[in-house]
């Protein structure tokens, strides 16, 4: 068991879409792990949790200003930079072992064991994705684009080439010591959004400096990570704002009956097909959909 004080961490900025994800998501851990840990969401409609979460125990919502909100988008401007900016605040505000998950997640096995990687000095994301050079089409795009070109950070020189993997960064945890080296990723971010301005380039950024320094621990044995699934988002909200003002519970049946991992994996497949194949779908009516029986 860690020594350390642990914290679950999560991001719901902006759309109220991610309101809904966070809480099913939290209700999903609290269904596995157990007890200790203590949450922080960081948000800018702390009081659209409360009102659904009530005076929880062990949940915090730290409080950021418009100012810092801004500052953690970076040099680059881009949203996908602010969890960076979570991760170095909850390490000066709640130093320990944090474990940072996006709202779209669903925990299936308590993380536990994580969390003795993170005191261990391990860094963990969710799941490699595999070797840029032969990974999906935009990752082939991105490695062709940048290979060979050298970054300069804190006087290490990091390049792309077909060794480099890229990993989902869904999930990021890290000791509060460990975040010391987050001001770094930032810098190298900027540096790779300037040279290709590409929406992964945050998550290519952890990649390069913490795969660079030693081994990237995965968190996909414990959680589900439904990145490709945005299109239900206005459904799951909708079940969320029918039941959850009234029962948590019957939003987790709900939200649970829409088989989300079963979705997700069927948009994986489809995801997959060869590019033609996918447009003969489309062509004939075909293409990948939530079907009605979950709507």
């Amino acid at each position: 068991m860690p020594t350390a004080p642990c914290y679950l961490i999560y991001l719901a900025y902006g759309s109220p879409d991610l309101h809904a994800e966070a809480i099913y998501s939290l209700l999903s851990y609290y269904r596995v792990a157990r007890p200790g840990v203590q949450v922080l969401i960081y948000t800018d409609a702390a009081a659209a949790f409360e009102q659904v979460l009530g005076a929880r125990p062990g949940v915090y919502y730290p409080t950021v200003s418009p100012e810092e909100w801004q500052r953690w988008r970076g040099s680059s401007n881009k949203v996908y930079l602010l969890k960076i900016g979570v991760l170095t605040h909850a390490a000066q505000h709640y130093p320990g072992n944090l474990l940072f998950v996006d709202t779209d997640t669903i925990w299936q096995v308590d993380p536990a064991p994580l969390f003795d990687q993170i005191e261990g000095g391990q860094f963990v994301m969710h799941v490699s994705e595999g070797k840029l050079a032969t990974g999906n089409e935009l990752s082939r795009k991105i490695y062709r684009r940048l290979k060979g070109q050298v970054f300069t950070v804190a006087q290490r020189e990091l390049s792309i080439d077909s060794t480099t993997v890229l990993y989902n960064s869904g999930v990021l945890g890290l000791s509060s010591a460990l975040a010391a080296q987050l001001a770094e990723v930032v810098l190298l971010a900027d540096q790779l959004y300037a040279a290709y301005n590409k929406h992964m380039m945050e998550q290519l950024a952890f990649s390069m400096w913490f795969g660079g320094a030693g081994t990237i621990a995965e968190a996909a044995p414990y959680v589900l990570h439904y990145w490709n699934l945005k299109d239900v988002r206005p459904l799951l909200t909708r079940v969320f704002q029918q039941h959850a003002p009234h029962s948590l519970e019957a939003f987790y049946e709900q939200a649970t009956a829409l088989h989300l991992e079963d979705l997700h994996e069927s948009e994986l497949r489809y995801r997959t097909l060869p590019a033609w194949r996918r447009t003969l779908l489309k062509l004939v009516g075909r293409q990948w959909r939530i079907s009605e029986n979950n709507k």
